[in-house]
């Protein structure tokens, strides 16, 4: 387990700290160190390299017993790029050459420098990335690489790029070979033109669909092919050390921006890149994003989710108090802090690396982020770290062989209608923050659940239901797919509109759609609702169901769940084996912008109709409290281990399971160092957690002396 902290972004801080700092560092519990290793710092002239600032930090985290993950920071540009690079500038969607400055947070070189599409600035990239893994590839205490940093390419190019000639060139080459040369292009999007240079890219959000989509999609592809060819580089150096790359962000989250202009997805898709990289990781900075527990615990879902076993990183966890300007964000304790460090681990994360250990002194960060900085609860943030480094270092092995639970309930991850949701409204927050709304439902019902990208769906054969958030624009493989996997015995949820368009963003009549063809019945077309809320009854459970945005009623034919005047809002069919749940309203998203209990007992009706309940349940007033309790399972050299994530102001809970779970009636705390209280009722076990340190328990049969 890697449990580390970012130190150094050149030329911050200054080497009259260094010594000291290192010996805290692994005073205070953590192993490892990150360094950021700042192409335009390090080659100042074309082919001149100089590390000697990194090979002494280098040398002192071996002297401190610390390892080292190199974190190589491409996306900052020398200053003489374009000087030796003729033509290799950026240019934005007004056709202008993009002008690249200081980056708002980094002392020293250009962003976003030139086009990588251009050979000339990839090749010069491509040798900085050579020359830091052949500078460190034989030293014993480096134990990863970091690619990419938050994947960025296009910060501050004050404009939406890239429109140069050699993106362009590439981007209808991708087109000609999705489409199969221009005559299949002009079938597929009804178009008639002449030669490819009359192809262009989506200009702007609210025109045109099928051009903005196009294009969007081409920019995630181009994204995932650099992040590709970035680890590649470094790994055919370094061998068997892992590569990963981390957004800013898990994919889900980047839902494009107008005012920074930015595409939805335009930093690749994380599940695109985990196919071919050793692994994916991404930032997080709960406190100044204002996530709880829950939010935190869905946000890394989704990353476990896209590497699928492989490596997951948690690259820069929030360390201190968050700074932006003159804007002070509330300052959190070492409780929240820790709980976000056993949240990781419970999920698989093997790597932790906090943002940053002092307090930056650059820009708008200045005298914020360091898990050492100078808010008032950075001593205690650094006696917790103490007890997790014992806690890592005792259990090293335990949580070596640890995996996450597998989960028999998915939720659809749909690139293509974030990229219909950001050519309609120059957002995709609309698909994001449903599939969010989702995600936090089952995290606070305690169901396991996994993400599943609409390109990788062969995860769906271990599913038992499947909910689709707002998927309103699908592709025919996708849909025969997911109608072959209901026939053989799915539940499939969905919400208002599903497939209402192609990935060619037309849409489609009721009468066209794939569920309507595996249904039998259709839509009647939008509504404005008379109530926003839905009145649920299935058997003998009443719901009320708070919705967003217009309603899509379906005609009679199936299993009224819901009713409205135009036709049923919520209504079941069997299909083959399995079974349609087909909504009429938008759920999700109105969930997240507000949690009702009704919602969430509607997901665990769902889940449980489909023989998906979760093994472990939560009972008493743990079971009620509004702020949640989180629970995460897994395995380890055979045995069964829960992480249990009490909030603050709850010290007790009441876990359920069959008596066989464990294969003992005897648990033990492993981080409280304590057994807890255990009874028996019926066939299951009731276990008594009560969490020795910031609400966190690890539970584990406990050993026979």
């Amino acid at each position: 387990m890697n449990l580390g902290v970012q130190y150094y972004r050149a030329p911050f801080p200054e080497d009259n700290y260094w010594e000291t700092d290192f010996k805290r560092i692994k005073d205070c519990g953590l192993n490892t160190v990150q360094l950021w290793i700042l192409w335009a710092w390090v080659e100042p002239k074309p082919g001149r390299f100089d590390f000697s600032d990194y090979d002494r930090l280098v040398e002192l985290a071996a002297q401190n017993d610390l390892k080292l993950i190199l974190s190589t920071i491409g996306a900052i540009h020398p200053y003489w790029i374009f000087k030796e690079v003729g033509g290799g500038e950026m240019v934005d969607h007004m056709g202008q050459k993009v002008v690249s400055s200081n980056r708002v947070e980094c002392h020293f070189g250009l962003t976003p420098g030139g086009c990588t599409d251009h050979p000339g600035v990839w090749e010069r990239m491509a040798a900085f990335l050579a020359a830091c893994a052949t500078r460190y590839k034989d030293a014993e205490h480096v134990v990863g690489w970091d690619a990419w940093n938050e994947l960025r390419w296009n910060v501050q190019s004050d404009g939406f790029v890239c429109f140069c000639e050699h993106t362009l060139e590439r981007y209808r080459t991708w087109l000609s070979e999705k489409y199969e040369g221009l005559d299949g292009l002009n079938v597929a999007w009804k178009r008639r033109y002449g030669s490819w240079d009359e192809v262009l890219p989506g200009k702007l959000p609210m025109r045109p669909f099928t051009d903005m989509m196009a294009f969007n999609h081409f920019l995630t592809w181009r994204s995932d092919q650099l992040a590709i060819k970035r680890a590649g580089v470094i790994k055919a150096i370094v061998g068997d050390t892992p590569v990963t790359v981390h957004g800013g962000m898990p994919s889900p989250l980047h839902t494009g921006r107008m005012k920074a202009f930015e595409h939805a997805l335009d930093r690749g898709n994380d599940w695109n890149m985990a196919d071919a990289i050793d692994g994916v990781g991404c930032s997080s900075f709960p406190a100044w994003e204002r996530e709880d527990d829950m939010d935190f615990a869905a946000r890394i879902e989704f990353i476990r989710s896209a590497a699928r076993g492989k490596a997951m990183w948690l690259s820069e966890l929030q360390g201190g108090r968050a700074c932006t300007n003159l804007h002070v964000t509330a300052d959190f304790g070492p409780a929240q802090q820790q709980r976000w460090i056993y949240n990781g681990i419970a999920c698989g994360a093997k790597t932790i690396l906090f943002w940053c250990w002092r307090d930056e002194v650059f820009g708008k960060e200045a005298s914020g982020f360091g898990l050492s900085g100078n808010d008032p609860h950075s001593a205690d943030r650094l006696e917790a770290m103490k007890i997790t480094g014992r806690f890592i270092q005792e259990q090293e092995g335990l949580i070596a062989d640890y995996v996450p639970d597998s989960s028999s309930v998915g939720v659809l991850f749909s690139p293509q209608s974030y990229y219909l949701d950001f050519a309609q409204s120059g957002s995709a927050a609309v698909a994001s923050n449903s599939l969010r709304g989702i995600c936090r439902a089952l995290v606070r019902n305690r169901i396991n659940y996994v993400v599943v990208e609409e390109t990788h769906l062969e995860q769906l054969d271990e599913l038992k239901v499947l909910f689709m958030p707002h998927v309103l624009a699908t592709d025919p493989r996708t849909e025969e797919k997911l109608a072959e996997w209901v026939r053989r015995g799915g539940t499939l949820v969905t919400e208002a509109e599903c497939g209402a368009f192609d990935s060619r963003g037309f849409y489609r009549y009721p009468s066209d759609r794939f569920l309507a063809r595996m249904a039998g019945v259709e839509e009647v077309g939008r509504r404005h609702p008379a109530d926003a809320s839905l009145e649920v009854k299935r058997d003998a459970i009443d719901l009320k169901l708070p919705s967003a945005g217009f309603h899509s009623p379906w005609r009679k034919g199936g299993k009224a769940w819901a009713k409205g005047p135009d036709g049923d809002l919520i209504t079941e069919i069997a299909v083959g084996d399995g079974r349609l749940v087909l909504c009429g309203a938008f759920l999700c998203r109105r969930y997240f912008e507000e949690n009702t209990p009704d919602y969430e007992r509607f997901i665990h009706l769902l889940v449980e109709i489909a023989g998906a309940r979760p093994s472990v349940s939560l009972e008493g007033e743990a079971a009620e409290a509004p702020s949640g309790v989180h629970l995460r399972s897994g395995m380890s050299a055979g045995e069964r281990i829960i992480f249990a994530l009490l909030p603050e102001g709850i010290e007790s809970a009441q876990l359920r399971f069959p008596a066989s779970y464990f294969g003992s009636d005897r648990i033990e705390d492993l981080l409280g160092k304590r057994e807890c209280e255990v009874r028996e009722t019926g066939e299951d076990l009731i276990c008594i957690v009560r969490p020795l340190h910031w609400g966190v328990a690890v539970l584990k049969r406990k050993e026979s002396r």
